[in-house]
């Protein structure tokens, strides 16, 4: 059961941050760094429903990686959990993307 939470958190964790470093400085993600401050990284130009849903997202973020951190009994493992789905992932996606232009380009 364990296991199960900890991929369920981790992927959703995964999620939210590839989400956030769109925006601002993913190295500051896993800081515990004010949520202000992180947003003084952003890049200009957000509406404030765009930033609202940030703020949203930061919370969500923040509160699964403490909740990682209980299961792992340690904010680097937890960390390190995050980062490695983020990098497992980033190949699947960059390989659908060149899929999907390979497709148009054939039609």
């Amino acid at each position: 059961m364990t296991i199960d939470s900890l991929r369920l958190l981790t992927d959703s964790a995964a999620s939210l941050w590839r989400r956030l470093s769109q925006f601002g400085s993913p190295d500051l993600l896993g800081r515990r760094t004010p949520f202000d401050e992180w947003l003084a990284t952003v890049k200009p130009g957000l509406t404030s429903a765009d930033e609202q849903a940030i703020r949203r997202d930061y919370r969500r973020l923040t509160l699964l990686l403490t909740e990682l951190e209980i299961l792992t009994r340690s904010r680097e493992q937890a960390l390190a959990l995050i980062l490695e789905t983020v990098q497992q992932s980033l190949p699947a996606e960059q390989a659908g993307e060149k899929s999907a232009t390979t497709e148009t380009d054939v039609t």
